[in-house]
């Protein structure tokens, strides 16, 4: 059956001389992998190596099949043009880590149009903006954990002294694992919280700060995603980031 959709592209792998997987979050799907014609020798002038790279917004048609574990794509367009995205340095590296990320925990995503909107606008919200560019993977991850149903349990306005990060919850005892947060850390956590894409400018981040905010996420999305994996790009978004 022939459908027509929208969608964001999380990664592209060769499969072959002739042909790659691409794994795409479609606003009609959720996560979905297709296969995709890639001859090799033509791949500086192919019209996929434009359009599919990663978090491009796409339109596309596919035969859907529900039981296959890859579909075909019929037609493939541009739907939103970035203007800055692709020429900036330090936006295409934060954007290559987020779609490492995303491609780990979107792996199974079923259709979720709250979620697929909020990548789309957050996107688009990026490309446009150069105010506080390198807080955007920080708000951008933090509120990812509210469409994804993991968003931290705790009282503003009487916050306990421990947050721990397997339950997602503020308790007043230390747990009985290692994986929670203490102190002045916890202090700061609801302003933290209060962080979007938006407002991420007026947030004052030196980047060893930034650095620990990235160690908690990326250690608490390892505690919610199941088969959370290592991420190969943080090591470079460090390096440019400095």
């Amino acid at each position: 059956m022939l459908e027509t959709t929208s969608g964001i592209v999380l990664h592209y792998n060769r499969y072959n001389d002739d042909s790659a997987i691409v794994d795409i979050f479609t606003e009609s799907r959720g996560s979905l992998s297709f296969l995709v014609r890639d001859r090799r020798q033509q791949r500086k002038s192919s019209l996929h190596t434009t359009l599919l790279r990663p978090l491009n917004i796409i339109e596309l048609v596919f035969d859907y099949r529900p039981s296959a574990s890859l579909q075909r794509l019929q037609e493939l367009h541009i739907g939103h043009c970035y203007t800055s995205l692709p020429y900036d340095p330090t936006k295409e590296t934060i954007a290559l880590f987020l779609s490492e990320f995303l491609h780990n925990v979107l792996r199974s995503e079923v259709k979720n149009p709250d979620l697929y909107h909020y990548i789309l606008y957050s996107m688009q919200w990026f490309d446009a903006t150069n105010a506080g560019i390198a807080n955007f993977h920080v708000a951008f991850l933090i509120r990812l954990a509210y469409y994804l149903g993991f968003w931290p349990n705790i009282d503003k306005k009487n916050m306990l002294p421990f947050f721990d990060l397997k339950d997602s919850i503020a308790v007043d005892t230390e747990p009985a694992h290692n994986f929670f947060l203490k102190g002045e850390e916890v202090e700061k956590l609801p302003l933290l919280l209060r962080m979007n894409v938006r407002n991420m400018h007026s947030f004052r981040l030196n980047r060893q700060q930034r650095n620990r905010i990235l160690d908690v996420l990326t250690a608490y999305y390892k505690l919610h995603v199941p088969e959370f994996r290592d991420l190969r790009s943080l090591a470079v978004l460090r390096e440019v980031l400095a």
